[in-house]
């Protein structure tokens, strides 16, 4: 019981930093696109 508690946790706390890497790397390619839209509308 104590071995399948570690596995679910350690698959909860895997998903939880891809969610975060995935959400860091989203908010850096729209500043990205933001970037770039404001340099070619000047």
């Amino acid at each position: 019981m104590f071995l399948v508690l570690c596995v679910f946790s350690a698959a909860t706390s895997a998903m939880f930093v891809q969610s975060v890497v995935s959400t860091i790397s989203a908010l850096r390619r729209e500043q990205d696109d933001l970037k770039s839209l404001l340099k070619y509308s000047v």
